[in-house]
This record gives C-alpha cells, structure tokens and sequence, in this order.
C-alpha cells in the first residue's frame, strides 16, 4: 500500500527498512552498518492504533501493538565462507561462495572509516564472488593514521587473491568507496592483473595521504580554507573543500597506463565529496590518451555520498571520526534506497561482465563454473 507520510511517501517496497533513522533518544548523527556479518540484522515492525510519533512509540508508557511481526536481512547466503586473513603485511577477510569455484576475485575497501568493513564482500560472495574485504588503517597491527601508503602493500593483497585455488587466476577487479576509490585507482594503474576498477563516490587523485609507487611519491590534494560550514543540527559540511587536480599535475595517477575496464558510481546528491567532477575528470583524461578499454560514468539522482548496497538504511550525516564531528554525506531517503538498488545491479553486472564473459576465452583463462541466480 502506498505511504501518506512518515520518512517517505509513495509504494517503495523496502522503504521501512531503507529509511531507519536512529530513535529520538539516540545520537541522531549515526550511520547504521552491519559489523557482524554472520548472524542477520532484526527489525522488529510493530502496528500501533492510531497515529504514535517517534518519542510516542518509545516511551515506556507507549500501548502494546496490534500486532508484531520480525523481519531478518542474513548478509551471507548459505555455504558462503568468512575466513581472516592475515598474509604477510595486509589484513583483511576474505569471502568465498559456496561450491569449488573457480570464482572471479574482488579486492573491497571502504573510506575514512578505517577498520575493516565487511558486508559488502559478504554480500559479493553471496552472489558468485570471492572478495577480499581489504583494511589499510586502523585495524589490528595496521597504523592507526597514516600519511603515505605504499602500492606494495596493494600489490600483496593482489598477490594473495590470485595465488587461492578457488579465484579465477586471469586477473581480479576492486572496488573502493570514498578514500577506498583513489586507492582503487591507484591499483588499477601500478598493477597490471587489475581488470576492474570501480570506484563510488571518490576523487581520481589521492586525498587526505600520499601514494608511494617505488621511489615515486604521488602527494595528496591540498585542501582550501574555504568550503566549510556548520549547519544547524551541528554537522559539518565540507563539499568544496578540495583543490582541482589539474592545478596539481604531480598528484595525478597515471590510469591511462592501466588494463582495466573503469565504472564510476555517482551520487548526485554527495555533499562530502565532488564526485561526478572527479569522475569526469578522469574519463577526459582517458579520453585524450586514447584509452580503448570500457569507462563509464554513473550517476544516481538524489543520492549522497554513502551509496552502499541495496536497502542499506539511508545516512544524511554520521560522525566521523577523522574530524571528531557529525560529517554531511547528503542524499534524500526514497532517491538513496533507489539509487542504492540501482548502483548495485550495475556494479554486479560490470564486474561480471568484464572479469568472467570478457575474459573467458583469453588465453590461460579459465572458466568460472559459477554464475549468480540474480544480482539483487
């Protein structure tokens, strides 16, 4: 049935789930994901008389429910496998699919979050994937801030994809969010067995610390003084904060070197990040290399910077702890669960497309004996 108020409006068969919003008494500036991959989120829906608002429903006081009912969202399909991974210097976890594969191979990294995020690769796994959630800082032995990273450090975890029995041993792709996404073109540059590179919501330079590659250093975009303002409910918001990289030619990252097929995943609505202007900017730069490879662009209205997989519930703003304050990510919550559901379904297809189908008749390619039932 269709929606006449509340957080949206309209038939949007997951919009209870994708438009969660913290209780009245909780911080209202927090993001929902899920750490704890293998046991399932609860949502527990309730049915009041009448109409109860947020503080209404949570007071002690509230009259029981006309009815109940539990829903469960598992994150990892049956047979899935969670294994830890700690392979000479990277740390990270890594995701296998049921079955002897062999399965394409997926490096997947998240932003300034740090530490290791993992539904995303439970959830690649769970269609057809093996993926190698990839943590850079502040996880374990990993330093807490760091002010350069090193490609070798990216090469290794490669390195170890490739070498499991059960991944396609061709080439693998990697997808990064946010700081995750100028990593991801960092690697598709300097490492040859990069097939796929998707990055959401990033810049096409490194930010915030400097790329090593050998005796290289590729520095990180300076900041502006200009840009920043606190808005009422105490977030910040930083949207036009970074310089332009073409004013910067020494922190731009060769991607006209790499073999890789580029997919851009954009929310138009991202506050924290410009980046469809980023995204832009390295396609032109493809563009007047001649690039022959695929690179697309794709943008998703109102949605901000958090693009995350399907349903996750949507984040206007969420601490942030690089800055030790509320940080505004943007996006509307029915035009971010769309976007979501969207983003998703090409990501899946792209990798899919480009990692197995493309490369199946290569030489030294074998075969994957796996293919996802649906990419939802």
């Amino acid at each position: 049935m269709e929606s006449l108020g509340g957080h949206y409006k309209g038939i949007l068969p997951m919009g209870l789930i994708g438009s969660l919003l913290p209780a009245p008494k909780e911080y209202k500036h927090t993001r929902f994901f899920k750490r704890d991959v293998e046991n399932p989120s609860i949502v527990k829906v309730t049915v009041h008389l009448g109409h109860l608002n947020g503080w209404d429903l949570c007071s002690p006081d509230a009259d029981e429910p006309l009815a109940i009912v539990t829903h469960l969202r598992h994150y990892m399909a049956p047979g899935v496998q969670r294994i830890p991974v700690r392979y000479g210097k990277i740390r990270g976890c890594l995701f296998l699919p049921p079955g002897d594969g062999p399965f394409p191979g997926v490096v997947d990294m998240f932003g300034t979050a740090g530490g290791l995020l993992e539904y995303r690769s439970a959830q690649l796994a769970s269609r057809g994937f093996a993926s190698l959630s990839l943590a850079f800082f502040n996880y374990e032995d990993l330093p807490r801030n760091v002010r350069e990273y090193d490609i070798a450090y990216f090469e290794e975890a490669v390195e170890f994809l490739l070498k499991h029995e059960k991944v396609l041993h061709h080439g693998v792709g990697v997808i990064g969010t946010s700081k995750g996404g100028d990593l991801a073109l960092s690697m598709a540059a300097f490492i040859p067995s990069i097939l796929v590179c998707v990055v959401i919501n990033g810049h096409n330079v490194p930010v915030k610390a400097g790329l090593r590659v050998g005796d290289n250093i590729y520095p990180p975009l300076p900041y502006l003084d200009t840009g920043m303002r606190i808005l009422d409910d105490g977030a910040l918001h930083f949207f036009n904060i970074t310089s332009d990289p073409r004013q910067h030619p020494k922190s731009i990252l060769p991607i006209e070197q790499s073999q890789a097929a580029f997919l851009f995943l954009v929310g138009s609505d991202d506050r924290n990040v410009r980046s469809e202007f980023y995204a832009q900017l390295a396609r032109q730069r493809l563009h007047e290399h001649g690039y022959s490879r695929c690179c697309e662009v794709s943008s998703y209205p109102g949605t901000g910077h958090l693009l995350e997989p399907p349903y996750s519930p949507h984040c206007f703003s969420s601490f942030q702890h690089t800055f030790m304050m509320p940080i505004v990510w943007g996006g509307t919550a029915k035009h971010h669960i769309i976007g979501q559901e969207k983003a998703w379904s090409k990501m899946i297809e792209f990798l899919w497309f480009h990692l197995v189908h493309s490369n199946a008749d290569g030489e030294g390619a074998p075969k994957c004996n796996h293919v996802p039932k649906c990419h939802l």
